[in-house]
């Protein structure tokens, strides 16, 4: 008699063995290689972010303390979904927006998350400690003025620490970008302090001071110059 046509059980078993294997092995691959991508765009982002605080400070539209010194911004006002601070109360907003609209989602722990990646963003109080924005993009009632027109740090960490991402991310006022490595700085409200990457001297909680640059920060972790 002839053979029927098809596939044995043991050959597909084989078959899945073979593609067990080859998961196995290109997995890790996969999630190296988005995570790279994820790093990357986080720190595109952040560039952005700083190219947009200095162009909203030197734009002088936020101006609390009607000094006509400008200040740094909120994400909720740098992407026009709120009014910009002025010392009259007025409702002037930000035309052309400097940010993406997607910033406009503040989430309740002062947050923002985009590819993978969450962001926060702080100005200062009269004592330097960082402040987050309101939900929704609203401006702490708390801000200094006189300090918001030189201070601002904005941190990005993994919504997943080995999923999404591996570094958290830090810039300022300097332009420049560092990063570290914390398991415990992954997904909302992570812990991680106001201060954390600025070099000791300070209180963990205030944004005024000079970044750790190759060295431990205000949170005893490892804080390196970005270089790729």
């Amino acid at each position: 008699m002839r053979r029927s046509a098809g596939f044995t059980l043991i050959e597909l078993m084989i078959v899945l063995v073979i593609i067990a294997i080859i998961a196995t092995i290109a997995l890790p691959f996969l999630v190296s290689s988005k995570i790279s991508a994820n790093e990357k765009a986080a720190l595109a982002t952040l560039r952005l972010i700083g190219q947009a605080q200095l162009q909203f400070t030197t734009s002088s539209i936020a101006d609390g303390n009607d000094n006509g010194n400008g200040e740094y911004g909120t994400f909720g006002e740098l992407s026009g979904s709120i009014a910009v601070r002025a010392a009259n109360g007025g409702t002037k907003f930000m035309k052309p927006t400097l940010i993406s609209p997607a910033f406009r989602a503040i989430s309740p722990v002062g947050e923002i998350v985009r590819g993978g990646y969450h962001f926060r963003i702080y100005l200062p109080n009269a004592a330097g400690e960082g402040v987050l924005e309101l939900p929704g993009g609203g401006a702490d009632a708390n801000l200094d003025a006189d300090l918001s027109e030189s201070v601002w740090c904005c941190y990005a960490w993994p919504s997943k620490i080995n999923g999404t991402g591996r570094r958290a991310f830090f810039t300022n006022q300097t332009g420049e970008f560092y990063y570290t490595e914390h398991h415990l700085y992954s997904g909302p409200g992570a812990p991680l302090p106001p201060g954390a990457a600025l070099a000791p001297g300070g209180a963990v909680n205030s944004i005024v001071g000079q970044p750790a640059n190759n060295a431990p920060g205000r949170d005893g972790n490892l804080w390196r110059v970005v270089s790729d």
